[in-house]
Formats: structure tokens, sequence, C-alpha cells
């Protein structure tokens, strides 16, 4: 696992690689300004380079995670290996209402079982459309090909 990769990898079990906040910073120079107007939000604090980094999204819920302070004080990379997971902390976060939460503890199961290496190249593969370009969790078509995508669909946030 290369450093960098081991930044995408969150305390709660989601891979950063298919953020929308971690992917506007990334592909083409229009690209950020396009998402963070999307979202009603300017682009400045609105890059991110992952739940590991010291470059985070500015909002509260990335920037001040309860789950990543937890974890880090525990000395933990992931709630995965907390002695009480899970906990009601992490149950509340699962079941919030966000699609691309909801299938943190089956990520985090897994993420025990492989390691983090093999857990973020699979994600990687998982996130990348069959043409090679990675893609979001809410990303329905693909930037480089246009291809339909196995994401979580529309973001709910912008309904």
């Amino acid at each position: 696992m290369t450093a960098d990769a081991s930044l995408l990898l969150a305390a709660c079990g989601l891979y950063c690689g298919a953020c929308y906040h971690y992917r506007a910073s990334f592909h083409t120079p229009d690209r950020l300004a396009e998402e963070a107007t999307r979202r009603g939000r300017s682009p400045q604090g609105f890059t991110c380079q992952g739940c590991r980094s010291d470059r985070l999204y500015m909002q509260p819920g990335c920037a001040q995670c309860s789950l990543r302070a937890c974890a880090d004080e525990k000395g933990l990379l992931h709630c995965g290996l907390c002695p009480q997971f899970p906990c009601a902390q992490l149950r509340a976060f699962q079941s919030d209402g966000r699609v691309h939460h909801v299938d943190i503890f089956g990520q985090l199961e897994e993420l025990v079982e492989q390691g983090p290496g093999p857990w973020l190249a699979g994600q990687a593969r998982r996130w990348t459309c069959v043409c090679g370009e990675p893609f979001g969790w809410y990303e329905q078509t693909c930037p480089h090909c246009g291809r339909a995508l196995d994401s979580y669909g529309v973001d709910p946030s912008l309904e």
C-alpha cells in the first residue's frame, strides 16, 4: 500500500477515492468549480486529499469527524479494529440517510479480513470504469467514455 493510497481509507470504512470532495480536485481544472457550484458552495475549502490527510474538506462532518478522532485516540487505523465495533456512534453514521454510508459495516469487515492494501486496491477497482476512468459514489455516467456506471445513483443531497 502506498502512503497516498492509505490517505483514502476513512476510519468509518468509506473509500475516499469515490468521494466527490476528493474527486473534485482531480481531472480537468473546471471540475472543482463545477462540483462546488453544483452543491452551492465555494471552491475554497472544498478540496480534500482523503480522510487520513492533513487537507480535509472544510465541512464539519469531514474536517471534525468524531469517528476519525475516536479511532486516532485509540491508535486504530479504522473502526473495524475497535473492540466496540460496531458502536452506537458508527451505527448512527451508518443509518443517517446517506446512501454511501449504508454499507460501511460490510466494508469494515472486508477491510479487517483483507487488510488495508488489498482492500484499497479492491475499492480502486470497484470505483473505476471499464475504460479506466475512476468515478464517484453518485456519478451515473463515466465522464470519459459515457458508459453507465454502477454507482449509488442520484445523490440525494442534490434532489
